[in-house]
């Protein structure tokens, strides 16, 4: 029985241990634009901080998008990405002022895409002149840090994975779990009981 409890408790720790990392996708922790916030200057960038390091495959980065949609519903940002660590950033020329938009994507360390929106307001500094903006996204003219029209639907999802799939990731491993107990219990039963000794010399 020691023997078996052992089996079980490896099975299970293998299991759980891979299920961990279905939700172990990146998030961000701080912006530039902070989430509701009010600009009343233009930053050097607009940034994105996640609480780990992002995967950009090549230095390409495919599968990262930044957008900001001003009051309008045009984009302001110049289409191109720059992944640093953690960080992922872009420019931007504001338009009037008002509420804007940052729709926002990324591959996460373990692979996997993430993304969100939040807004923030804008207050155009005195004698600044708005940026016209763009009816569609843009797209970045340097090769090698494109963020194309086609990257992202630019809506909040959160993640990009689906809730379901981790639940039947989750629901396999438990179906494991229970095969391993059944076998276990079935190999106790079946193990025969030791035969008593017997005397030969009886008389």
């Amino acid at each position: 029985m020691a023997g078996a409890a052992t089996i079980l408790l490896a099975v299970g720790g293998a299991v759980f241990g891979l299920a961990g990392p279905a939700s172990a996708h990146n998030y961000m922790i701080a912006s530039t634009p902070a989430v509701g916030g009010t600009l009343t200057s233009l930053p050097k960038a607009f940034e994105i901080t996640t609480n780990d390091k992002l995967l950009d495959i090549g230095g390409t980065g495919s599968g990262f998008a930044y957008r900001i949609v001003g009051p309008d519903q045009r984009y302001y940002e110049d289409g191109c990405v720059a992944i640093d660590g953690p960080s992922m950033t872009t420019k931007a020329a504001l338009g009037a002022s008002g509420k804007y938009r940052v729709e926002w994507q990324i591959v996460s360390a373990d692979g996997h895409t993430v993304s969100d929106e939040y807004a923030f307001t804008w207050k155009a500094p005195s004698g600044s002149t708005p940026a016209t903006g763009s009816a569609k996204p843009p797209t970045c003219a340097t090769a090698g840090s494109t963020a194309s029209s086609d990257s992202t639907t630019g809506t909040a999802s959160g993640s990009g994975d689906s809730p379901a799939s981790d639940a039947l990731f989750i629901g396999a491993g438990g179906l494991v779990v229970v095969a391993a107990i059944v076998g276990v219990l079935l190999l106790v039963r079946r193990r025969p009981a030791p035969e008593a000794d017997t005397d030969d010399t009886d008389a």
